[in-house]
């Protein structure tokens, strides 16, 4: 028997050279679902891991070793295949997965146990008479005057002016420019911009903070900021990135509380039909804020809270899974199939009604949302959940 030392020597050569042998590969795939290679794990967590969140179009070297992986272990692969666990077990053991997602791989890292493996992607994709494409970049621009601009239609350059601020299109987002005059001259004019289910966006406001929209959000600011605070009031769900300026904070009022924030990035998830509003950090600080209650965030902490009750404090949250949606992936993590579904149905701008009992076992992994609306179902169906699409409705069943 190899020792371990030797296995670990050989993956590595393997990696390296790019040329296996049908024995190699024999081998590799043997050695992969071996559930108790603690070896295998840590290696490929060193090579590929922190590789996983990362989106094109500059793939480093990992992404390359990981498509050569694919190339080598399944040659004979000839569409993209989407892979998915659903996650109702406890133990750590490795379960590599190598996933081809509209050409890009990732690989996946997931709690199994030898006992409770189930086959992965064992059945033949089921067909949909019906498709939906996936969301793209639009939004409703809101003007001071309740003028109104539908941004996918809008032709790049000078779309308004609001007093001495210039509005401009730049290739899906749009950004807030002094033309001159004194910043906060006039009266305060007030902007909205507004996603629909199935579309997202990007925005500079006018002191260079930079806000993403998911689907089915809205966020209201000032053209041009002034006084003591910069104050934005937010619903759905938006990844900020603040320009720092001590003497004037900026403020974010959600539903129910207010995030206060000196410069930093992070992510506020406040959509009505979720139990709380949730407040992700990545890096700086912020104070939330709900009635008397204050909480300060660290980087890696989220804050949450319901319209009843007090502040809830998480630490150590993968901020990379609460961003992903930002840098085009679902990504879940024990997500219940009622919550994931409600993520689908604001990206695919779709009804879902359940029928049946279904059971609610988490579910983890990351799958694109640049895919059609059957590759994802096809994942799902899998896993003794069922689907039909009609219109513009999924109806899903165990």
């Amino acid at each position: 028997m190899e020792s371990s030392n030797n296995n670990k020597e050989r993956v590595r050569l393997l990696f390296e050279s790019g040329h296996w042998s049908e024995e190699d590969r024999r081998w590799l795939l043997e050695y992969l679902e071996r559930q108790d290679s603690e070896e295998m794990r840590q290696l490929m967590e060193a090579h590929f891991q922190a590789d996983a969140a990362a989106a094109p179009p500059n793939p480093p070297a990992a992404e390359r070793l990981l498509a050569l992986i694919h190339e080598k272990i399944q040659p004979e692969a000839t569409r993209p295949r989407l892979f998915f666990l659903r996650r109702s077990w406890q133990k750590w053991a490795v379960a590599a997965l190598v996933l081809l997602i509209a050409g890009k791989v990732v690989l996946y890292f997931l709690p199994v146990s030898p006992a409770a493996k189930k086959p992965i992607a064992s059945g033949q994709p089921v067909h949909y008479a019906q498709d939906l494409p996936p969301g793209r970049n639009n939004a409703t621009l809101t003007l001071a005057d309740g003028h109104t601009i539908t941004l996918d239609s809008a032709a790049n350059g000078g779309l308004a002016q609001q007093g001495n601020t210039k509005v401009i299109k730049l290739n899906g987002q749009i950004a807030y420019t002094n033309t001159g005059g004194v910043p906060g001259d006039g009266a305060l004019l007030l902007n909205t911009i507004a996603t629909a289910r199935g579309n997202q966006y990007q925005l500079i406001l006018s002191d260079g903070s930079k806000v993403w929209l998911n689907a089915a959000s809205s966020l209201r600011f000032p053209t041009v900021f002034k006084g003591k605070e910069r104050r934005v009031e937010v619903s759905g769900e938006a990844f900020f990135e603040i320009v720092k300026n001590p003497a004037m904070p900026f403020k974010i009022q959600v539903a129910g509380g207010e995030i206060d924030v000196l410069g930093t990035h992070f992510n506020v998830n406040a959509y009505a039909d979720e139990s709380s509003v949730k407040t992700t950090l990545l890096e700086g600080a912020v104070a939330v804020k709900k009635d008397a209650a204050v909480q300060m965030l660290a980087p890696g902490q989220q804050a949450g809270f319901a319209l009843k009750g007090g502040i809830t404090l998480s630490k150590n949250v993968d901020v990379t899974q609460e961003t992903a949606w930002k840098d085009g992936f679902f990504w879940f993590n024990n997500t219940d199939i009622h919550t994931l579904m409600r993520q689908v149905s604001r990206w695919y701008d779709v009804e879902v009604e359940f029928k049946g009992e279904i059971a609610d076992d988490g579910f983890t992994g990351k799958v694109s949302r640049n895919v059609p609306l059957s590759k994802l179902l096809n994942v799902l169906e899998q896993y003794e959940i069922h689907f039909k699409i009609e219109g513009k409705k999924i109806i899903v069943m165990p």
